[in-house]
């Protein structure tokens, strides 16, 4: 997960980056089996955003929200979390839209970080 926060905290906020990031969960979806309901499912509120606009122009409010709530949402996933743990990051996966505004608190990683370890919004790998 490291990897792929590192890479989107690099990308710039427009819609090709969204784009890109659902072709890497593809590839990381195929490369790493075991992890292949996250990278699905973290694909899901990307491609609904990416829908949302069809070729349309993307105000820059919009697409710095979205993209903020994409980055938060990678730094909360932690692989080594308890089974619980990761269900839980999944049905929250499952419920984002990035272009809500009331999902910033969902992809928030701060609340997610009280009880076990991840990344933290600064990509850095925090301790359980």
């Amino acid at each position: 997960m490291n990897d792929l926060y590192h890479w989107l905290s690099g990308q710039h906020h427009g819609l090709q980056t969204f784009q890109l990031f659902r072709q890497k969960l593809t590839t990381l979806a195929v490369d790493e089996p075991n992890h292949k309901a996250l990278y699905t499912l973290l694909s899901l509120p990307a491609a609904r955003y990416i829908e949302a606009f069809d070729e349309e122009p993307v105000p820059i409010s919009v697409a710095d929200r979205a993209y903020d709530n994409l980055l938060r949402l990678v730094a909360s996933l932690n692989f080594a979390a308890p089974a619980e743990d990761q269900l839980n990051d999944l049905n929250r996966i499952a419920a984002t839209d990035l272009l809500d505004p009331s999902s910033e608190r969902d992809c928030d990683p701060a609340p997610h970080f009280s009880s076990r370890g991840g990344l933290g919004i600064d990509g850095r790998q925090r301790l359980a």
